[in-house]
């Protein structure tokens, strides 16, 4: 009888060890950290909460560039239900605090908020589908008429999610400044052979250029490059700028773009296939005539 107990017993601990196996839970299968929702690129690592896209210019004030915002999921697991997020525009103190920060020398281009009549937000909600970590908000920007030169910004922050017993919003790093790079056909860089001499009867004497040149985008067909081999700086652009505009039948207009620098005639054509300008411009430096003549081949065709 008590080689049957013994037995009995250590089946009864035997069952209950596996009974109680079965009853753990895999930690894979469950949610290790708490559930939140954020939007991508507000935080101090990317940038300092800032996030910049590159749009391009449109033709007419009735062209939108479109972009969006995204707004994602943490956790250790994929949502196992669909998510509403609610984003709502933060407000200009999150723009004075940047400039402040970083952008504080009295020469720097400080932020700005961008004009409403130059966006619009069709719908402020974002939905995460169950399976999935991030949703998009669709935002259209009218580049038309923005400046070069102009640091323009909109802000967000998220304000509410449709469950948030289930999943909940992120307290820090929560704010999302949001601006945009300009560019067009003809902005990049570019590799510049040229020559510049007085442009006076005789034999000129010429000096030769060969070096690289960043070509901004102005508007939809035009971009800037800097005076022969000035410094590409925004001090030197009142006395060093030209402006190039690429017209339909890829002829060139080109002036100055300060008063610092008389342009007197200029001209050229531009190859799209070899994406290629040659440039030529009657320049005075004081009182005598220059000329320069030269090519931009595009770096990275």
């Amino acid at each position: 009888m008590k080689i049957i107990n013994k037995v009995s017993y250590l089946a009864a601990g035997i069952s209950l060890i596996i009974t109680g196996c079965t009853k753990l839970e895999n930690p894979l299968e469950v949610e290790q950290y708490q559930k939140n929702v954020y939007l991508v690129g507000a935080n101090m690592s990317n940038n300092e909460g800032l996030q910049v896209v590159e749009l391009p210019y449109g033709a007419s004030a009735s062209e939108l560039a479109s972009t969006f915002i995204s707004a994602g999921t943490g956790g250790s697991r994929l949502i196992n239900k669909d998510i509403s997020i609610e984003v709502v525009e933060a407000g200009t103190d999150v723009i004075t605090q940047y400039n402040a920060l970083y952008l504080y020398k009295p020469t720097d281009i400080k932020y700005q908020q961008l004009n409403a009549s130059f966006y619009s937000i069709p719908d402020h909600n974002v939905t995460v589908n169950t399976g999935e970590s991030y949703g998009r908000m669709p935002l259209s920007i009218r580049t038309f008429n923005l400046h070069c030169d102009s640091l323009y910004a909109l802000t967000f922050k998220i304000a509410s999610v449709s469950d948030p017993d289930y999943i909940s919003i992120r307290k820090t790093d929560s704010v999302l400044l949001f601006s945009c790079r300009l560019y067009n056909n003809y902005s990049g860089t570019y590799q510049e052979t040229g020559r510049y001499y007085k442009n006076a009867a005789g034999t000129p004497d010429t000096a030769a250029l060969a070096l690289s040149r960043t070509f901004k985008a102005v508007n939809y067909n035009t971009v800037r490059f800097f005076h022969l081999a000035n410094n590409e700086t925004l001090a030197n652009l009142p006395a060093c700028g030209v402006t190039v505009t690429i017209n339909s039948d890829n002829t060139l207009g080109v002036s100055s773009w300060g008063a610092g620098l008389t342009i007197t005639g200029g001209g050229g054509n531009y190859d799209p296939t070899a994406k290629k300008l040659t440039i030529w411009y009657n320049y005075l430096s004081g009182t005598t005539p220059y000329q320069f003549k030269g090519t931009f081949i595009r770096s990275g065709n």
